[in-house]
């Protein structure tokens, strides 16, 4: 495993070093110095930490990791996605003490997790999903000013640093609260099931099915059929041909329109799944209701 040096990432009496990477495809277990956020921009792959752990990272996901956590992100196989590129925001030790004041100085902050974390000393890696383009936009904006670095640069790096950690601040305590409120995985399939019935035209992969309910894929599908005595895959499926025939009865949308509609990017895929659902074509079903 190796360990990268503050030295090998910043100039001198640089307290942040920012830059974008496309991640390998290799595992590359590594830890470091430093502190570190990483931002998916674009593409999807898997996020491996300690103890041989890993999730499925994709594009608005990011990582917040202290010194020494021993972590890395890997691109798909050629034959399962594109490249991960990720915006690596890493910021020195004695930054970080300078972040941790000014947090501990806004008082709105005075309850929230994430600060007293960053002053203690128990070393952590976190994983969230932003929910909007604002961690990227604030790491962009300081990126800008670190590679065309003029008068006022270190002001708007130190703002737009300041800013981001705010953010993440309170979206780990949202992310707590979440996880507070789905005290049991019963209530985290309950909340897939809605997810699946409100967005089944959505790619619903089961890589990032366990990403949003923070599982693992094998252990998901295990405890989906557990909970509903129904494969995750045929509720799916089933979830996308309910909606199918009550639009074939109740619209004047064509098939192929309720096809792209219900999540199939093929309408002959879409036919064959209708087909063996309810045993007649789209054309015939909407003919006999």
């Amino acid at each position: 495993m190796q360990q990268f040096l503050i030295s090998e990432y910043f100039e001198e009496n640089e307290p942040v070093s920012i830059d974008f990477y496309i991640e390998h495809r290799e595992l590359n277990m590594h830890s470091h110095e430093f502190w570190e956020i990483s931002y998916v921009f674009e593409g999807k792959g898997v996020h491996h930490f300690e103890n041989g752990k890993s999730q499925p990272i994709r594009e608005g996901d990011f990582i917040f990791v202290s010194p020494g956590i021993s972590h890395c992100i890997t691109s798909p196989p050629p034959d399962k996605g594109n490249w991960v590129h990720v915006c690596n925001f890493l910021i020195t030790p004695e930054h970080m003490k300078w972040i941790s004041e000014r947090l501990s100085s806004i008082r709105e902050l005075d309850e929230y997790t994430l600060p007293r974390m960053i002053a203690g000393s128990a070393p952590f890696c976190l994983q969230m999903k932003s929910g909007s383009a604002s961690v990227y936009s604030l790491m962009l904006a300081a990126a800008h000013e670190y590679r065309h670095f003029t008068n006022g640069s270190t002001q708007i790096i130190q703002n737009s640093t300041i800013s981001l950690f705010i953010y993440i601040t309170r979206l780990y305590e949202n992310t707590l609260k979440q996880e507070h409120v789905m005290t049991t995985k019963k209530d985290v399939i309950d909340d897939l099931s809605k997810l699946i019935k409100t967005n089944f035209g959505s790619p619903l992969t089961l890589d990032y099915l366990a990403s949003y309910t923070h599982l693992s894929p094998e252990y998901l599908s295990r405890y989906f059929k557990k909970c509903t005595g129904i494969n995750l895959s045929d509720f799916i499926r089933e979830t996308r041909m309910e909606r199918a025939k009550y639009m074939l009865r109740n619209s004047n949308l064509s098939i192929s329109e309720i096809s792209s509609y219900c999540g199939y990017g093929s309408i002959g895929n879409f036919q064959k799944v209708f087909r063996k659902y309810t045993g007649m074509s789209a054309g015939e079903y909407r003919r006999s209701n």
